[in-house]
């Protein structure tokens, strides 16, 4: 199964360069880098994992970055600048949750990890928390996630309205589980908001320092409304739309007309409705002249 390489991008590297109504304000002292503690003891009686110190230990010592970058943002808040430098310390940020999640795969211990509680996985889950990370499950392998709840407490009072609402939009999304097994896990009404929602992002900040990731979700949603998952088909195995897609579309159609994912929807309609079971090269043709690609046979992204 392909990997999209931009998806990766968005998600491990920064570069410098929620449609919600507006973007939740965040007032008051800015979050500190939470204080390490003890991490509570597993199930298992008199077993110890060696592993989990050093995480511990790892994220103790990133603490001080967090910190010294709040303290950096103070000096350059609500302005472009402010905006990079919260990019290239995310950037430090998605690096360690990679390079934990590899430590976790390298360890018989984290390989075992089971996303139903207990003791290992709640204390791992404990001290992620604690500093700012998420434990999170793929298809039962675990891995390091980031919070962005916690990003935006930390940071968002000292970033621009337009990154304080970017980040605002993905908390809310974060929260939801998008994908799992390639199957699609939320309503095809919900993706098709989610669609909505980053076209006024980008419509309402043109200028928006990282557009390429905001643009990376509009399409990525475009995408998949269109095209589906492998497992989760916008057409039957006859090769007619799904009703329960047809319906969402018509859906789409009247509650975000004025939007411009509206005009590829009712453009992908009428091309249905002219050839009720449409040839996967005219999908693709389409596809190609408004610069989308097929969701099938990519690894979507999980949140």
């Amino acid at each position: 199964m392909r990997t999209s390489i931009l998806a990766l991008a968005v998600m491990a590297a920064c570069t410098s360069g929620p449609g919600r109504d507006a973007a939740p304000q965040h007032g008051g002292a800015v979050a500190q880098a939470p204080a390490a503690s003890a991490a509570p003891a597993p199930t298992a009686v008199g077993l110890h994992w060696p592993l989990l110190d050093t995480i511990g230990r790892r994220l103790v010592a990133f603490d001080t970055q967090v910190t010294n970058t709040q303290q950096e943002l103070r000096t350059r808040s609500a302005t472009p600048g402010g905006d990079s430098l919260f990019l290239k310390f995310r950037e430090s940020y998605m690096a360690v949750a990679e390079s934990l999640t590899e430590r976790l795969g390298d360890d018989s211990t984290g390989q075992g990890l089971s996303i139903s509680r207990d003791g290992w996985s709640d204390s791992l889950r404990s001290v992620l928390q604690r500093h700012g990370f998420a434990l999170n499950f793929s298809e039962g392998n675990a891995f390091v996630d980031e919070d962005v709840g916690y990003i935006l407490g930390a940071f968002g009072p000292l970033l621009t309205p337009a990154m304080r609402e970017y980040l605002s939009i993905r908390n809310v999304e974060h929260h939801v589980r998008f994908s799992e097994d390639a199957a699609l896990q939320i309503p095809w009404d919900a993706l098709g908001d989610r669609i909505a929602t980053w076209e006024v992002f980008l419509h309402k900040y043109p200028t928006f320092s990282w557009r390429n990731a905001a643009q990376y979700w509009r399409t990525m949603y475009l995408e998949t409304y269109l095209t589906g998952m492998d497992n989760t088909r916008t057409f039957t195995n006859s090769g007619t739309l799904e009703q329960d897609v047809r319906k969402s579309y018509e859906h789409f159609l009247r509650t975000h007309a004025r939007t411009p994912a509206a005009t590829v929807i009712r453009d992908y309609l009428a091309l249905v409705e002219a050839n009720a079971t449409p040839s996967d090269s005219t999908i693709k043709r389409f596809l190609r002249e408004h610069e989308l690609e097929s969701m099938l046979g990519v690894q979507p992204p999980v949140n």
